[in-house]
């Protein structure tokens, strides 16, 4: 089955070309395309691309999407790609070989909307001491296992965007990414993925993870502070409201307060100080989240009709 790579990128000239190149070797070998978005760059970002375009046509092509926001870059692609599977690759992403072709696999049945594979981290510079295994989901580190599996709301997370593919026309569909939630700019919020994934079950379509799609996610060293994190899960708190009120509805969203987050509000707070106690460092970013929750809730109640608008559109089975 014919795939497009779609590689989602901002002002980041300096990474981008690593996993282009990772991409290009991977639709070469599976017969496939890579496309590349351009989210109004405003560095050396289109040059670079321009160039490479040039050099490895047809394979590779650029296109432009000036609305600011991941999501928006994403529909971009899902609109000009010519494959019928988008495999969506971060632009800090490596793939190892065979990625696309086993990330594709599972779009054989024709019950599967979604596949997503293993994440894991690259550090470019020796990761401190107090960076536990625990942190490691902020980096976008995903792994469940050896085991292909369905994965289904509320029993494991839906895959990650670094490493997630959508069979083309069921995320169409469904109105694919919605621009009410996820990245935009300087507002870092999350769940672009995981909320287009919830919409593709709901309609009756599968998920699956795929182990042998493997991609190495690059950290680099501005990311490896305890301020980096605390502000990830405040932010990751908020887009969880925000996906709660728009999926599930407020009283699921008030539910979780007590049911997921109660205790962690109630920790001690933790100002890490060197040494930063590793322990500490993971309490507190359960409290700075399900802060970050109660606020994402406040902000969201008073526009929940705009929100829940395009997430109420018929979702769209996998077939």
């Amino acid at each position: 089955m014919q795939a497009s790579v779609v590689i989602c990128t901002r002002d980041r000239a300096a990474v981008v070309g690593r996993a282009i190149d990772g991409a290009l070797a991977e639709a070469r070998a599976a017969g496939g395309e890579v496309l590349v978005v351009d989210n109004g760059s405003t560095d050396g970002t289109a040059t670079l691309l321009a160039a490479l375009a040039a050099r490895h046509a047809p394979v590779l092509r650029v296109t432009r999407e000036p609305e600011v926001g991941l999501s928006a870059a994403r529909n971009r692609g899902l609109a000009e790609m010519r494959g019928a599977v988008a495999a969506f690759l971060d632009d800090d992403a490596v793939p190892r070989p065979g990625w696309l072709a086993a990330l594709c696999a599972p779009f054989r049945d024709p019950r599967v909307a979604c596949a997503g594979g293993r994440i894991l981290l690259r550090f470019q510079t020796p990761p401190p001491a107090w960076l536990t295994p625990a942190l490691h989901p902020a980096l976008s580190a995903y792994d469940l296992g050896d085991a292909p599996r369905t994965v289904r709301y509320g029993e494991a997370n839906y895959p990650y965007g670094a490493n997630v593919a959508f069979r083309r026309d069921a995320a169409r569909a469904c109105g694919g990414f919605s621009t009410r939630v996820g990245l935009r700019g300087d507002l870092q919020l999350q769940h672009e993925e995981t909320d287009l994934c919830y919409r593709l079950e709901r309609g009756g379509g599968e998920v699956r993870y795929a182990p042998a799609a493997v991609v190495d996610h690059l950290i680099s060293p501005d990311r490896l502070t305890p301020a980096w994190f605390l502000a990830r899960h405040a932010r990751g708190g908020e887009s969880a409201a925000i996906f709660i009120l728009r999926n599930r509805g407020v009283l699921r969203a008030l539910w979780r307060v007590r049911w997921l987050y109660a205790r962690d509000l109630l920790a001690r707070p933790y100002t890490p100080r060197d040494p930063v106690d590793a322990a500490r460092l993971v309490r507190e970013c359960r409290r700075r989240e399900a802060l970050g929750y109660l606020a994402g809730l406040a902000r969201a109640l008073p526009r929940l009709r705009t929100l829940r608008h395009d997430a109420l559109l018929p979702a769209a089975s996998g077939a």
